[in-house]
């Protein structure tokens, strides 16, 4: 069979090569749009690397208009994937399979869509469920797919599509989950990793009036059921509060995260933490700098941050097992209050390349910056 037919777009530029790590940057995109990578905890990209989708933004007064976007890293073409999507972009991280919600057909959809060859399928009518509020996530056999709906203030539920079935249910619920970062654990799929913004608060016109209270956020996992709920010790009383930035470290059980910290105290003492079930107290990874979003390789072997603590927010690779870190470049963005300013990098499942957001030049745009085997090699040894 086929595939569809792609209209393919080319607008990359060759910055620079940040000489402390010998990197390569090159700007993917440069129309006057904004782009962006949609988020770092559960890279959008296919598992050997070559491919990775991203979002595009144009604003009415209306509200803004997404649509879906492909590059190819190898020949650094850009092709459209869906002209307009609504919230609920999910995926397996790593898998290079990717969940989106669209009209078709007069109805909203879940459409799945294989970054390698682009063939889509609707795999869920939406008609009856309640709208999704976030970023979702998918379990790794690609049966389950969760994210959030906040019906009313004080109430914020789970909800899980079950692909195979055609059935949805609401499988959990708490009343300040406004930002629960779900993420399925990507080898079972057996624990979701849910985060908890303590006294966090929307009004009823869904407008977040409170990010998070004075206790702090912190993490928990439930099982694929809504179940087992279990708090892990981060955030107040154990730890600084967390900055609601954190995924799972490759297929090891253990999540890796950031603490709030000043300069001082996270050069000094780490703000980089890791954590499992049944853990007494998280352990400290790296430190050096004020890592702020945060992701894992493919392979568990590597993290990849942005330092809030240096001039232009440098991008900063390091080794989960040494905690031995380096800067790859600097980003250049300006972490500002939208998300598309913040870099929010990660590893293609290669580690080759790290994919970033950047509005150095006044739009934000995506970048890659690449990795060698001697840069990674000296982070272990």
């Amino acid at each position: 069979m086929s595939g569809p037919k792609v209209k393919w777009t080319y607008e990359s530029v060759d910055r620079e090569t940040y000489a402390a790590s010998g990197s390569r940057v090159v700007q993917l995109t440069s129309a006057p749009v904004i782009s962006n990578n949609i988020y770092c905890e559960q890279p959008y990209c296919t598992s050997e690397g070559g491919r990775f989708a991203f979002i595009r933004m144009l604003y009415s007064p209306l509200g803004p208009s997404v649509s879906l976007y492909l590059c190819d890293l190898e020949t650094r073409r850009l092709a459209l994937i869906e002209p307009e999507v609504h919230p609920g972009i999910a995926c397996c991280k790593y898998s290079g399979v990717i969940y989106y919600v669209a009209m078709r057909r007069g109805s909203k959809e879940l459409v799945r869509v294989n970054l390698e060859d682009l063939q889509k399928e609707a795999v869920f009518d939406l008609e009856g469920v309640p709208p999704f509020r976030t970023i979702g996530s998918v379990s790794p056999d690609h049966r389950y797919y969760v994210n959030l709906h906040i019906p009313k203030p004080n109430l914020c539920q789970i909800i899980r599509l079950d692909l195979e079935k055609g059935e949805w249910q609401v499988i959990h619920e708490k009343r300040d989950i406004i930002n629960p970062h779900p993420q399925y654990e990507p080898s079972s799929g057996r624990d979701i990793l849910i985060q908890h913004n303590r006294g966090g608060l929307v009004d009823e016109d869904g407008n977040i009036v409170r990010l998070v209270g004075d206790e702090g956020a912190t993490l928990y996992l439930i099982d694929s059921g809504g179940g087992n709920y279990r708090p892990l010790p981060v955030g107040k009383p154990y730890t600084n509060a967390i900055t609601g930035h954190e995924c799972w470290i490759g297929n090891t059980g253990r999540v890796l995260l950031t603490v709030s910290a000043s300069p001082e105290e996270a050069v000094r003492s780490g703000n980089l933490l890791a954590v499992k079930p049944g853990d007494e107290y998280p352990h400290t990874v790296s430190k050096g700098y004020m890592l702020n979003h945060i992701s894992v390789s493919r392979d568990g072997r590597f993290f990849v941050g942005d330092a809030w603590n240096r001039p232009g927010k440098p991008i900063v690779v390091g080794s989960i097992e040494t905690g031995r870190c380096r800067v790859l470049c600097v980003s250049g963005a300006s972490g500002g209050r939208p998300q598309y300013t913040h870099p929010h990098p990660y590893f293609t499942g290669d580690n080759r390349w790290v994919i970033f957001n950047s509005d150095r030049t006044g739009i934000p745009h995506i970048y890659a910056a690449s990795v060698s085997e001697d840069l990674l090699s000296s982070l272990e040894d």
